[in-house]
């Protein structure tokens, strides 16, 4: 029976959960579930034993007798559990029909007799070129069509090193080797660290994570931030896991107070949150940038008449209309602006752009999705022809362009091989052109030097790792690392690094910034509870907790923040705004006469001390600070109805109906009506009070039952001006009627 992925999945991560919180027996039942039908007699025997030995363990435990190694034995059964759910969820997997799992099948049939040959030589290689000669022979490294004593990484080694579950002694052979050789070339050592990536996001396996470790300490550049960007994700994806691992555990320790790896990792986390972005950034680019652009060239075309010139000469000076253009679409240059300057920053812009060109026979091949671009490359060469003018300085740009990811790279290529000649060759001058700019920036700003290189290497990586996840054909059969919670507070690397303040707040300043407030809440709470944390942390903590509508704990950080001694207004006046959303009015009213004893003046505390004033029906007060604010900012409009409805309520008729005048002159709603109506019933002018009732009625935005009770929340200031219960019940009957 084949069980739906999605099944298995689920299935497997519960197993897992329920591992790492010690309930062992309804794992081992859901590893049961999981393994039904299975038939496979190695499951069988290993699930067995675990369960015995868990049994006894229990037994033992519960007799009092003294087990110095239980804690010992207890945690290699949940990793004996854990490996188990492994292999059962591949095989689970490989009965599925995923098209990966179809191509697994073929790899390892024909070429369990090549690997069986390849262990026994490289055993015993004595020296470089015979291992070289070795794989080439078995077809897992091929020879570079440049160079014939150049090595390189086929595709069958790539799939080879992908789809191993867990690797034996024969895989670490060969991947040691090609590690250590000096023969094979960066790019394809970068291709085999991305297939071991692969293969630990499909697997979990302890030698995966030491052979990414030590790819990582050999520095080899390009190789060990590949090596990084492997590593760090599948810390994030075994998080829970790790601590099962004391090898994992001890080796990734070893950098816990190493500055430079603390560089590394922030430097790779701030790129992977930015590329978290990329959706949002392609719709910005699509429906904001675009439209405008587009604007502006068909503006272009009409104002010029391009499309009726015969014969002209050509005019080197501007062109005295291109200024009054963009000022038809103002924002257009700032929008420009600002995505350049979004690029020079690492945000993915070009996703949406070359989303479409990945349909090359190049990208059929899965290692080509991950193939570092350099201007050697014959497949690149080859894609923009042989006769090209400006060839060797393109391919030399595309080379160093530090903005555009290498799977991007390659798709120019092939699609300037699609463009007519005279395009390409246009193309191609524009971009060399364009490509000596930015060597003069980078020149200029360092961008290419250490550590701007290293963080401009993880941003292509990681986007050539966001278009194989997104936009692969068999996109469905790969988990996707973009799609996990990267909750780096309570990550267990992070939380075992000798400091790791710098890396929590600029991650918690970036989500802070692009507005996710759930998860900068948890990186600022993290951060609260270091030593001396500074006031902008309570700041943004308490500003995360209003923002999603938690008004309690929001005051709880605002009032430590006011400790401080600095920017201690802006803390009063968040404090008075949540106790105002709590609805208690006598400690927003306490706050905001204590801020008021800071600054006299300020709108924004004159306006809440009225509103304070008003809530607790102590009018005349708030009249008075209402008063303040007419004065402190008189083209606010706003405040006239809190006025003209205080004036109203303390018998001020006159002078409420000169507001009232003033409010309907403007931008007036069906309150405002209605009010205007009390205003002129309590002047006995009854028949304009029913002119404005009916109007505010009419307008839509109230209903008669509203009406009618609005009118009943009123009765008691209508009473006090003068009418009667009876009148006020006439006055309803009559409207009814008339509405």
């Amino acid at each position: 029976m084949v069980i739906p992925v999605k099944e298995i999945e689920d299935n497997f991560t519960g197993l897992c959960n329920l591992v790492y919180v010690n309930r062992l027996k309804e794992a081992m039942e859901q590893l049961s579930v999981l393994m039904e039908g299975m038939h496979v007699i190695d499951f069988t025997l290993q699930y067995e034993d675990i369960n015995q030995t868990y049994r006894m363990l229990l037994e033992y435990n519960f007799r009092g007798v003294p087990d110095p190694q239980r804690n010992v034995i207890f945690g290699k059964l949940k990793i004996s559990l854990l490996e188990l759910a492994d292999k059962v969820r591949q095989y689970a997997l490989a009965h599925s029909g995923m098209h990966i799992y179809q191509l697994k099948s073929q790899i390892e049939k024909a070429k369990e007799t090549d690997k069986e040959e390849a262990t026994r030589k490289i055993d015993n290689y004595s020296f470089e070129l015979e291992f070289t000669k070795l794989l080439t022979e078995t077809e897992l490294l091929s020879q570079n069509s440049e160079n014939d004593s150049l090595p390189s990484v086929s595709p069958k080694l790539f799939q080879l090193i992908w789809l191993t579950d867990k690797y034996t002694e024969t895989d670490l052979h060969l991947i040691n080797a090609i590690r250590a050789s000096v023969n094979l070339p960066w790019y394809e050592k970068c291709l085999a660290v991305s297939a071991i990536t692969l293969s630990l996001i499909n697997c979990f396996d302890k030698e995966k994570f030491l052979v990414l470790v030590d790819f990582y300490r050999d520095r080899q550049p390009q190789v060990w931030q590949r090596a990084f960007a492997g590593l760090i994700t599948a810390v994030f994806i075994y998080n829970r896991r790790l601590e099962l691992y004391n090898t994992i555990q001890s080796q990734l320790l070893q950098f816990s107070g190493d500055s430079g790896f603390k560089t590394d990792l922030n430097n790779f986390l701030i790129q992977i949150l930015k590329s978290l972005e990329t959706e949002s950034i392609t719709r910005k680019f699509r429906e904001e940038i675009l439209p405008d652009v587009q604007k502006f060239e068909s503006k272009i075309r009409e104002k010029l008449d391009l499309d009726n010139i015969i014969n002209s000469e050509l005019i080197e000076d501007k062109n005295p209309d291109w200024e009054q253009i963009f000022e038809d679409s103002p924002d257009l240059l700032d929008k420009i602006a600002k995505m350049s300057e979004m690029q020079m920053e690492g945000l993915d812009l070009f996703m949406g752009t070359f989303a479409m060109l990945k349909n090359f026979d190049f990208f059929r091949e899965i290692s080509n999705w991950f193939r570092p671009f350099y201007k050697e490359n014959e497949i690149a060469k080859s894609a923009v022809g042989e006769e090209v003018t400006g060839k060797k300085d393109f391919l030399s740009g595309l080379e160093d362009s530090f903005y555009m990811c290498n799977s991007d790279k390659y798709s120019f290529c092939f699609n300037i091989n699609h463009l007519p000649n005279e395009q390409g060759r246009n193309v191609i001058n524009l971009f060399n052109m364009e490509a000596e700019s930015m060597r003069e920036i980078s020149r200029e700003e360092g961008i290419l030097n250490k550590p701007g290189k290293d963080s401009f290497i993880f941003t292509q990586y990681i986007q050539d790792l966001y278009r194989f996840f997104k936009l692969h054909p068999f996109k469905a059969d790969f988990r996707d690392i973009f799609g996990l919670h990267w909750d780096i507070s309570s990550n267990w690397l992070i939380e075992n690094l000798s400091d790791n303040s710098l890396i929590l707040r600029n991650a918690a300043e970036f989500m802070f910034n692009k507005q996710h407030y759930p998860e900068a809440l948890e990186l600022f709470k993290a951060l609260a509870g270091k030593p001396e944390p500074d006031q902008a942390v309570f700041e943004k903590l308490a500003y995360c907790h209003q923002l999603m509508g938690n008004f309690n704990s929001a005051l709880e950080f605002y009032k430590r923040a006011e400790l401080f001694d600095t920017n201690r207004l802006w803390s009063l006046k968040k404090i008075i705004f949540c106790y105002r959303k709590l609805g208690d009015n006598e400690s927003a009213l306490k706050w905001s006469l204590q801020a008021e004893s800071l600054v006299q003046d300020d709108v924004y505390i004159q306006t809440m001390l009225g509103n304070c004033y008003l809530d607790l029906q102590e009018y005349e007060k708030a009249l008075d600070h209402y008063f303040r604010v007419e004065i402190l900012s008189p083209e606010n409009k706003k405040v006239l109805r809190p006025i003209a409805w205080c004036c109203f309520t303390l018998g001020k008729l006159d002078l409420a109906s000169n507001y009232y005048q003033s409010i309907l002159a403007g931008n007036y709603n069906s309150n405002d009506l209605v009010n205007a109506g009390h205003i002129e019933l309590c002047v006995k002018n009854k028949p304009k009070a029913i002119e404005y009732y009916l109007a505010a009625i009419s307008s839509k935005e109230i209903s008669f039952r509203q009406f009618s009770d609005t009118l009943d929340f009123d009765s008691k200031y209508l009473i006090a001006n003068g009418l009667d219960l009876t009148e006020i019940q006439l006055i309803k009957d009559f409207i009814q009627y008339k509405s």
